[in-house]
């Protein structure tokens, strides 16, 4: 058993780490290119959250009650539409057309 008390106990200034974004980023590395996560400081709304580098993500139940989803490509929005829901590239929040 653990002696660390829970996060919601401890004093802000002993707080755990923030979340951190977990969004694949291009770079390079000894090896060449690669793909690593963003690690940047998540800021949680209440729609979804965001990063300090401008990676975002809307929750489920916000999407569907916007009527909008994640389509990965424009047969996925295509499938989308069918349903009646519009399909948006999750890389820059542009409908797919």
């Amino acid at each position: 058993m653990s002696a660390t008390p829970p996060p919601e106990s401890l004093p802000n200034d002993q707080a755990e780490a923030q979340e951190q974004c977990s969004d694949l980023v291009q770079g390079y590395d000894e090896d060449g290119p690669t793909a690593f996560e963003c690690g940047a400081p998540l800021r949680h709304t209440d729609s979804g959250y965001s990063c300090a580098r401008g990676h975002s993500y809307t929750y489920a139940a916000v999407r569907a009650a916007e009527g909008w989803d994640y389509a990965s490509d424009a047969v996925e929005a295509a499938l989308l539409g069918h349903a009646g829901v519009i399909g948006i590239r999750p890389d820059d929040g542009r409908p797919w057309l």
